[in-house]
């Protein structure tokens, strides 16, 4: 699954952040931060033992981006 996210104020108008999220085939959840303009380049990835895990990581940083202007679009 893929969460995207996108600035549309000031300098940084058109820039975005995309979490994409599932499961692996050994079992274990990944989280993968991808970010940029046009096409996006993968900034960070985490490995996580367990949902909980994910969740936390997940609104950490989804809180982040809500600082700092970035918006999930209505399509």
């Amino acid at each position: 699954m893929t969460i995207r996210m996108i600035n549309q104020t000031g300098k940084r108008n058109g820039r975005f952040i995309a979490y994409e999220y599932g499961e692996d085939l050994f079992g274990r959840l990944y989280l993968d931060k991808f970010s940029g303009r046009d096409k996006g380049r993968l900034t960070d990835k985490w490995r996580l033992n367990d949902l909980g895990a994910l969740i936390r990581v997940l609104d950490t940083e989804i809180s982040r981006r809500e600082e700092e202007n970035y918006e999930r679009p209505n399509y």
